[in-house]
């Protein structure tokens, strides 16, 4: 069989084009036999899919969330050009893979000239474990995103998997170390204690509301859902955070709805947590917060209308306690007044003869005291 010089070169070039030079194809016949033999030993928990010259597969599963498909390929004028990249994962955020596949990139160029493989998958893995929080990158930036220089900063710590978020309210504080469970969002972010500055009842109202979200993002309903679609579990740092930051934000501004006047110091040092003090805070169930001598004064005096009384706040609260991580209402919200009951734990007086007696008894009281004023001068 005759070939022409054309033809020769031709064959040439396709060879060269697709499989790189024809000196090479051993270099990488050997490098593939080595990944066969060598890669479910060296790379813990993973599982070799495809193992050709075109194409190398490989799954590492390190936990359920820690999951992912490595796809490499062999370039031209291998091993003098770097391997070529793909991940792709069920549980990881695209974000992250963004960013680590860009740093993979790089890191090859360490490994140029020499068999590359098997380093770049020990790379990958080892990344992985020494750096958890990669499966909440995307809730990491978006609460860095929320935050700015003057409410509060995020430190990310991912020996312990972990990470400490403060947020910051003109004067006012609220910190705490979140702790991110290898089974997350499965699990519920986890933290133990909080340190902060506002007021005991402000503290506690936080941190169990900042607990109740992270627990619904995980625990079905009691009730059973309307549709017939089955309760997944929901990421929980990032709506926990995010109700934080916003409690933070709004509470140095807040009015009493019955003074109008600011409900916390202009100073933490100011703070007096005597539940007999006037200044001493309540919060009630809509969300607004009142100064305790003129919530007194508001509930004990006429009017006492049927079914008790109605918050005189000029608007809704716009802070959510409940899952939706939005912190605004919408402008016809911001418009309605609150006409929430007030209702709380020690003022819950709603029933209204109880109430009119009540205030009849002291204004009886104090028409007596008059009286005997007036005799005795």
């Amino acid at each position: 069989m005759v070939f022409s010089r054309y033809g020769i070169l031709c064959t040439f070039l396709y060879i060269h084009l697709v499989y790189g030079q024809p000196n090479n194809m051993g270099l990488i016949d050997d490098e593939v036999n080595e990944v066969s033999r060598l890669c479910c030993n060296v790379i813990p928990n993973s599982k070799l899919i495809t193992c050709m010259n075109s194409l190398i597969r490989v799954d590492i599963n390190q936990t359920n969330t820690r999951q992912l498909t490595v796809c490499i390929r062999f370039p031209i004028e291998y091993p003098k050009n770097k391997l070529l990249l793909e991940f792709k994962s069920r549980s990881l955020p695209t974000i992250f893979l963004d960013r680590f596949t860009k740093l993979c990139d790089e890191k090859i160029t360490e490994f140029v000239g020499k068999p590359q493989v098997i380093s770049v998958l020990k790379f990958v893995d080892t990344y992985l474990r020494e750096n958890p929080l990669c499966i909440v990158t995307e809730e990491i930036f978006n609460i860095k995103r929320t935050l700015d220089e003057n409410c509060g900063e995020l430190k990310i710590r991912q020996k312990s998997s972990s990470l400490f978020l403060t947020a910051r309210g003109g004067p006012f504080h609220f910190s705490a170390k979140f702790y991110i469970a290898d089974q997350y969002p499965v699990e519920r972010i986890q933290w133990d204690s909080c340190d902060s500055n506002l007021p005991h009842a402000l503290i506690r109202f936080v941190d169990g509301q900042a607990k109740e979200i992270a627990r619904q993002c995980v625990e079905a309903p009691l009730r059973k859902l309307k549709t017939s679609l089955q309760f997944i579990p929901k990421p929980s740092l990032e709506r926990t955070c995010r109700f934080i930051i916003a409690a933070m934000k709004e509470f140095p501004v807040e009015v009493c709805p019955i003074c109008e006047q600011l409900a916390l110091p202009g100073c933490a040092q100011e703070i007096n947590e005597g539940d007999d003090h006037e200044k001493f805070l309540i919060r009630m169930y809509c969300g607004h917060i009142y100064h305790q001598s003129c919530l007194k004064q508001f509930m004990s005096e006429p009017p006492f209308p049927p079914g008790g009384k109605i918050c005189p706040a000029k608007r809704k609260h716009s802070r959510p306690d409940g899952n939706n991580i939005s912190t605004k209402l919408s402008t016809e919200d911001q418009n309605e007044l609150c006409l929430q009951r007030v209702t709380n734990d020690k003022w819950g007086l709603n029933d209204v003869k109880s109430a009119e007696a009540k205030w009849a008894h002291q204004q009886a009281r104090v028409r007596e005291l008059e009286e005997v004023i007036d005799f005795l001068q």
